[in-house]
């Protein structure tokens, strides 16, 4: 069976200073391994760059950044549905209308993929297309995938605590090794899974976030390509903007050890 690739963005889409991460997975039904990890990629053009190098014939790309933004103020639809889902458990969406970000880098990226051929998901087309891409917000694909009651604390407070929200962060990515469908276990996983955190801080540490961030949307594109709408939901939609996340496994589908 031919491989289909998935690429993850964790994109930095409200300032250029901010480096985004991203990764690639390649694989097929019995699982996808972790091919590629960006160094921290400064500019839109530079992820936008990644992401054609590691394109193949059928690409699926998942991104952690509003791809769609159409409202003038207020919240989008999507972010408004998604907090009432997922609210609860700390996974609400920030706010995004053009008054806040006339001209947000993230869809800029979305305009140049759509030019490079790729397709927006559509909760209305069964199948996918060779190359589609979608927005995701790992918080609420987290609680959903492991019916979290909360958040995983990862990216504020103390520096311990960053650590120590990390540290949980890769334990549940360590988990969809077992799962359907198996990000394998391979050695830029197992690098990227047993690094020492403890030697982190500052930017370095949120350089190492912003990877273990974008593999995880790397499985999100995987998890929609495998399970299709059986097992995924889209809030919002294509014209005011939405968000693609696995729908709710309820008990979870892996637990830490």
């Amino acid at each position: 069976m031919s491989q289909t690739t998935f690429i993850g963005i964790d994109l930095a889409w409200k300032s250029q200073r901010n480096p985004s991460g991203a990764a690639v997975l390649r694989g097929d039904r019995s699982g996808a391994e972790l091919m590629a990890r960006s160094e921290p990629l400064l500019s839109t053009e530079l992820v936008l760059e990644f992401i054609r190098r590691h394109t193949t014939g059928r690409t699926v790309v998942a991104i952690d950044a509003p791809l769609v933004i159409k409202n003038q103020v207020g919240q989008r639809t999507c972010e408004t549905l998604v907090g009432q889902r997922y609210g609860a458990r700390d996974a609400s969406c920030h706010t995004s209308n053009l008054r806040l970000y006339p001209d947000a880098a993230s869809v800029a990226l979305a305009v140049a993929l759509e030019a490079d051929g790729f397709v927006h998901v559509d909760r209305s087309v069964h199948d996918l297309p060779a190359r589609s891409f979608a927005e995701v917000y790992p918080h609420a694909g987290l609680v959903a995938l492991f019916d979290l009651p909360k958040t995983i604390k990862y990216k504020k407070g103390t520096l311990a605590n960053k650590r120590a929200g990390l540290g949980s962060l890769r334990a549940h990515v360590g988990l969809l090794t077992d799962v359907d469908p198996a990000l394998r276990r391979g050695p830029l996983l197992t690098a990227l899974l047993t690094e020492e955190l403890s030697a982190y801080s500052g930017r370095a540490l949120k350089n190492y976030e912003d990877g273990i961030d974008s593999v995880f949307c790397a499985y999100l594109a995987f998890y929609l390509w495998r399970w299709g709408w059986e097992r995924n939901e889209v809030f919002g939609d294509v014209s005011s903007g939405y968000i693609l996340n696995p729908t709710l496994v309820r008990g979870g589908i892996g637990k830490p050890a």
